[in-house]
């Protein structure tokens, strides 16, 4: 596998922070670049808390430099987060908050008194009596004989001085002490008649390249007990930042965030995470109509002249498309630009601009996520991808077990995000913090204005509500969630896409989860039980393999993967007055009609984007043409013969599958609880469809994990219970009758329509569907206590894990097309192995042409489903005839570690010899 530790400088190589406009999104002839001049976006949070944190550096105690020990505010974000912009323009953004800084500075070093004054007087220190020092790491000069620390200093040296006259003689004076930090502080400081130094060091992720392991005071191996060169690093810079005053901002993407707080502590320093948040939505808003040309134009009034100010729906594209980063809304806006000027494509309809807007790919040098993954890695990668859309909250300190991505040992939760490319943002104990306070753009002109008595209440409110957090948040762990924003899928969907679980996730993003309607699992079980569908619906050659599907209409009818897709729509609410929503997150139930047309037209899984609403939790639409071989599926079929699927026809039958999940609830499902979900969507779609006239089936699917007697006397054999068309049960008897009219009033009990179906999948059956491990899983995580699995990675890490290693594998094993379910005709009857069954003398499906290796280490070898889902991958690259020569060496060779389990294959290889032999 590739390097996927995120250090090498050739995976990561950062971007150049430059003006340079972005080539054009289809990537063929090139489009002329119309220059972008972005807006300065107000960062007061964060210059708040790098003062904040020199001033907790220092008391008023303090009698020497052996006293103070440097907190130091660390930004290791992804790239195009702000970082330099921030550390560039400090003394703009001081300048720009100056006089709310004057009311809440308080104690600041070297200050005397306090009150207003004390803070007008530390504001104008800030601004007059600092020098500003930027010292960028990728250009830092290269060993000369001299350790880093007089390198630095010297680095240093320069860049204070170099705007000042006589430059030779003064840093010549300085120069000379710089073996003592003191001192070379107060010779710098009496040179420039300053007080205070703001140093920024920018991309300290490059401190681990061969350049700085050439200097003997950053290397480990000549330093035994600083185990790395962060460590060295720290202990280095700290003999300044004791030094009075420097204050210290450090920047660079890291993929080991958590694990420099360590390495920091281990010296004098305190490491402080700067918080840095993507741009919400509303201050996107403002940094795209911040946007202006060369000409004093912006960049709004080329793309909607007739709309200069911007649709409001054109900034949630681009927020939901760039998850509000700075770079890649810069880079999106720039590619719109560049491209509606060139192909005079003026005021855009909203899907015509979203078409437009979903073509645009990052560029490569910002990308950070591992190539050429593993499934492991991909298990992980995965796993974080859906923790970011369902946005959970997790401690910045929590660990997770690595796995191949980063080798064996616990890591950091956020050092692992941040090696596959995440943004984050901090929360406040699973709660979102205050709102942001990047709140306001402000171009050069706009910068010395005085703002209006509102804006002051604005800004107050603000800091009041930041410095009321601080205090709360001493001593707690601070949280965070996930961002991955889909522009950076588009940079990765060629490489795995072809791998399910993360297609669905690429199709689903983003997924905005209302707040107020979280599962009790701690994640939208509907959500990952979709996952599961999908991945299983595009592998299986028909539904009725899906152990829920049975005896269903649609038993014997597949879903084609190419035709699979994945979408969130609006919700139903029987609270609404019109049709739907103006912003169309909502429907009323009469609305039936016009929500299939514009929704349901064609075939794929669909997700409500509201739980608990007036109507299903999962919709399915799948369809076949009309032909001979498409009997109309009034009685169950027990053919196993699968429904032809020629795309050629023009009329086609649909089937409308309407699933409600009542999973892990307190109490069972029982009769009433079904008729309610009944009445949720056969009902209405009987009556507003037409269903008999437009050929449409209905199918009501119930999953439940705990039913009460009057429904689970139903379940012969432990199958699904199936209701018929025209067929009703009433809810004190099980007796039921035919040819029944459809209404549902609560004295009648239930009854089924025509052209509709129920299907009450049985507890049995959900559990072959999920497959146990991952079954036991979530039951597990069900009872373990509720904050403990709502801030932990490890359940649904656990839970994604075993679900999709075992299609990796035979995505790695078998060719594409198998892996995506377009498996060639079969008889499917003699292929097919019973899940319920193992048998010594089964036959051992193929795909493909492919052997499968899971099936064979199963029946054959009785290994587990997670030992032959990580055996199957290292035998992948055999082939059937290579099994007589397989022994207990070869499989070691091979990867496979544990001795038992190649005890178990040898033995099993011997099986299957014989088996062949017999038949």
């Amino acid at each position: 596998m590739d390097d996927v530790s995120g250090t090498t400088e050739g995976r990561l190589g950062r971007r150049q922070e430059s003006e340079e406009a972005a080539s054009s999104s289809g990537g063929d002839v090139p489009v002329p670049k119309i220059p972008l001049i972005r807006p300065l976006v107000n960062r007061r949070a964060a210059v708040y808390q790098i003062i904040s944190n020199f001033i907790s550096s220092y008391t008023p105690s303090n009698s020497s430099s052996y006293d103070v020990r440097p907190s130091v505010c660390f930004a290791p974000q992804m790239y195009g987060s702000g970082k330099t912009i921030l550390g560039k323009h400090f003394r703009e953004f001081v300048l720009l908050n100056r006089q709310v800084l004057e009311k809440y500075i308080i104690g600041f070093p070297g200050i005397a008194g306090s009150g207003v004054s004390a803070g007008e007087r530390a504001v104008e220190a800030l601004l007059n009596e600092t020098l500003y020092v930027n010292v960028d790491l990728r250009d830092f000069p290269r060993f000369d004989g001299e350790g880093f620390k007089p390198t630095l200093l010297k680095k240093i040296s320069k860049e204070a001085l170099s705007t000042l006259p006589n430059k030779p003689k003064l840093l010549a004076k300085v120069l000379k002490n710089r073996k003592d930090p003191k001192k070379w502080l107060s010779s710098l400081f009496e040179v420039t008649n300053k007080r205070y130094l703001f140093l920024f060091i920018d991309e300290i992720g490059k401190l681990p390249s061969r350049k700085f392991y050439e200097f003997p005071d950053l290397d480990s191996q000549r330093n035994p007990r600083k185990p790395n060169v962060y460590r060295l690093f720290f202990e280095i810079i700290s003999s300044l930042l004791i030094q009075r005053f420097v204050i210290c901002y450090l920047a660079g993407r890291s993929d080991a965030i958590v694990t420099k707080q360590e390495d920091a502590m281990s010296s004098r320093v305190d490491l402080d995470f700067l918080r840095l948040d993507p741009f919400s939505e509303e201050t996107t808003k403002l940094f795209i109509q911040g946007m202006k040309t060369s000409t004093g134009g912006t960049a709004l009034q080329l793309l909607f002249p007739k709309h200069p100010e911007g649709p409001d729906w054109f900034f949630k594209q681009v927020y939901n498309y760039t998850g509000g980063v700075p770079i890649y809304v810069r880079h999106v806006i720039q590619v719109l630009v560049d491209t509606c000027v060139h192909h005079k494509l003026y005021d855009l309809s909203e899907r015509r601009m979203r078409r437009q807007v979903e073509t645009i790919a990052p560029k490569s040098v910002n990308i950070a996520t591992p190539r050429n993954m593993e499934p492991k890695a991909l298990s992980m990668f995965c796993t974080l991808l859906l923790s970011s859309m369902l946005e959970y909250r997790f401690a910045i300190t929590e660990t997770i077990y690595g796995g191949s991505v980063i080798g064996d040992d616990s890591k950091y939760f956020l050092d692992v995000a941040n090696n596959f490319g995440f943004y984050y943002e901090y929360c406040t104990g699973g709660i979102l913090s205050y709102e942001k306070m990047e709140g306001e753009e402000m171009d050069e002109e706009d910068k010395m204005n005085e703002m209006d008595e509102d804006d002051k209440m604005n800004e107050e409110d603000e800091m009041n509500e930041m410095i009321k957090e601080n205090i709360m948040n001493e001593g707690n762990v601070q949280m965070v969630k996930l961002i991955f924003p889909k522009i950076v899928f588009e940079g990765i969907k060629k490489e795995y896409l072809d791998y399910l679980p993360l297609r669905y996730i690429y199709y689903l993003s983003p997924l905005h989860v209302p707040p107020e309607s979280p599962s009790s699992l701690g994640f939208r079980f509907e959500v990952i039980f979709a996952l599961i569908l999908y991945v299983r619906c595009s592998l299986c050659t028909r539904l009725g393999e899906l152990d829920i599907f049975r005896q269903s209409f649609v038993e014997n009818i597949s879903l084609e993967a190419k035709k699979c897709r994945v979408k969130v729509i609006p919700s139903f609410n029987v609270l609404l007055n019109t049709t739907h929503s103006a912003n169309e997150e909502l429907y009323s139930p009469s609305a039936w009609k016009e929500f299939y047309d514009k929704y349901l037209s064609k075939d794929g899984i669909f997700l409500p984007n509201r739980n608990n609403s007036a109507g299903p939790d999962i919709i399915v639409r799948v369809s076949v043409p009309i032909d001979a071989s498409s009997p109309t599926p009034k009685k169950r079929q027990s053919s196993l013969t699968q429904v032809s699927m020629d795309t050629s026809s023009k009329k086609r039958r649909v089937y409308l599958i309407g699933i409600a999940l009542k999973c892990y609830g307190k109490s069972g499902v029982g009769v009433a609880k079904i008729k309610e979900e009944v009445d949720k969507f056969l009902v209405p779609v009987s009556s507003q469809l037409e269903l008999e006239k437009n050929d449409i089936w209905a199918i009501q699917l119930v999953v439940s994990t705990s039913y009460n007697n009057d429904v689970s006397s139903h379940f012969v054999h432990k199958q699904n219970w199936v209701v018929d068309t025209g067929k009703e049960v009433s809810s004190s008897s099980s007796t039921p009758s035919h040819d029944m009219n459809y209404s549902n009033s609560d004295q009648e009990g239930l009854r089924i329509g025509r052209n509709c179906q129920l299907v009450v999948c049985s507890i049995e059956n959900l559990e072959k569907f999920l497959g146990k491990e991952i079954y036991d899983q979530i039951e597990k995580a069900r009872g373990s206590e509720r904050e403990s699995f709502l801030t932990k990675v490890t359940p649904l890490s656990s839970l994604i894990g075993t679900l999709f290693e075992h299609g990796w594998a035979r995505g790695r094993s078998a060719k594409p097309e198998a892996y995506l379910g377009k498996s060639t005709e079969k008889n499917i009857d003699a292929n097919r192995v019973d899940s319920t069954v193992k048998s010594s003398s089964s036959v051992v499906p193929e795909r493909q042409g492919q052997f499968d290796w899971i099936e064979f280490l199963k029946t054959y070898c009785d290994l587990t489903e997670s030992e032959a889902r990580e055996s199957s991958y290292r035998l992948s690259r055999l082939r059937e005839q290579d099994l007589e020569g397989l022994d207990s060496y070869l499989l070691e060779v091979l990867g496979i570690k544990d001795r038992q389990v190649r005890i178990k294959i040898v033995a099993g290889v011997g099986k299957y010899i014989e088996s062949k032999t017999n038949a």
